[in-house]
């Protein structure tokens, strides 16, 4: 159980850069969904007693999730930056406690 959990929860980040990147909003809700649930599900899993290569798969797994949340990022914060141009009356977007993007 202990790898394929995290190979979900990978599967599903890359998914979101890739809705990120084509500003995909119905890709990305797909795409966030199905990380909850894979994170919901790393989140049970008991590390201590996974074996050392599965342990290190999940260490690699999470350094590879922050990387692509960084990219992720990225390409929200560029989106917004085009919508503010477009749309200048638009107040300052902030995220909000569940990390949504929302206008003040």
């Amino acid at each position: 159980m202990g790898k394929a959990v995290f190979d979900r929860w990978l599967a599903a980040a890359e998914a979101q850069l890739i809705a990120a990147r084509s500003v995909d909003a119905a890709a990305m809700n797909v795409a966030t969904r199905a990380r909850q649930e894979a994170q919901i599900e790393a989140s049970r899993v008991q590390l201590a007693a996974l074996s050392p290569a599965a342990r290190e798969h999940a260490v690699d797994v999470a350094r590879q999730i922050r990387q692509l949340d960084l990219r992720t990022r990225t390409c929200a914060v560029n989106v917004m930056a085009v919508i503010d141009r477009v749309l200048p009356d638009a107040g300052p977007r902030t995220y909000g406690r569940r990390g949504q993007l929302s206008s003040l």
